[in-house]
């Protein structure tokens, strides 16, 4: 990340207690919504509508090529590398399809939030757990299906803070063939340059949302070979600069 600049923190200091005013407000909407009629496709708007106000605070300009080769209409895994913290927002507002990320299990005990992320349904998992119990969260994942959302995989397991991968864990291919869903891999170009974590400098940039051609059938892969296989695609994009 660049050195940070007077402007930048100047920036940050006044838009970020704004940010969190205006995610607060987010909050008690998609709360109340639980009380109206249609309630969960409200929630999903105001979840996108997050996406939308991180990227517009931050000042990022987000591109993305590649949308043609997604069916609005099916459940996805998308997969992709995590370089930055503005990958919640990039792909959130980026995708033409709902995405539920599957969430750390301590989210879940900070009062109020964890409301939120049950009304939206995000899968829940154990942070600490050396392999994902899918005996525990496939409830949650049905239900992302059923409700005609895509589960969102960081296989990395952590952000990155750089543009070169880090190993990949196998929750993803292990999801995919559980559920029987296509993988959707997502690469995403410079926003490792832009945010990292730790780091909530509001540095205006490009990133770029890459989407590579979607895995429609894994049948004839094992799941080492399916991550693998996703590995070396994402590696391989990440190498054109966008």
């Amino acid at each position: 990340m660049a050195p940070i600049n007077f402007r930048t923190k100047l920036k940050t200091f006044i838009l970020f207690p704004t940010f969190l005013i205006l995610f607060g407000i987010l909050i008690l909407f998609i709360i109340a919504t639980v009380a109206i009629p249609n309630g969960k496709q409200l929630a999903t708007k105001l979840y996108k509508l997050f996406g939308w106000m991180g990227l517009k605070m931050v000042g990022i300009n987000l591109t993305v090529t590649g949308l043609e080769k997604i069916d609005k209409n099916k459940s996805y895994v998308v997969v992709g590398n995590h370089p930055s913290t503005l990958d919640i927002f990039t792909h959130i507002y980026g995708l033409p399809i709902s995405i539920r990320f599957l969430t750390k299990s301590e989210l879940f005990r900070i009062p109020i939030f964890s409301r939120v992320l049950k009304i939206l349904g995000l899968p829940r998992i154990d942070r600490d757990s050396t392999s994902l119990d899918l005996n525990k969260i496939n409830d949650s994942i049905q239900s992302v299906i059923n409700d005609g959302n895509s589960i969102m995989v960081f296989p990395e397991g952590k952000r990155s803070n750089q543009k070169k991968l880090l190993p990949f864990k196998k929750g993803a291919a292990h999801i995919a063939k559980d559920f029987n869903l296509p993988i959707l891999p997502i690469v995403s170009h410079n926003a490792h340059n832009l945010m990292i974590k730790g780091k909530v400098w509001f540095i205006p940039g490009d990133i770029h949302l890459d989407v590579l051609d979607p895995l429609e059938s894994n049948d004839d892969l094992d799941i080492d070979k399916v991550t693998e296989l996703l590995f070396e695609r994402i590696d391989q994009a990440l190498t054109v600069d966008k």
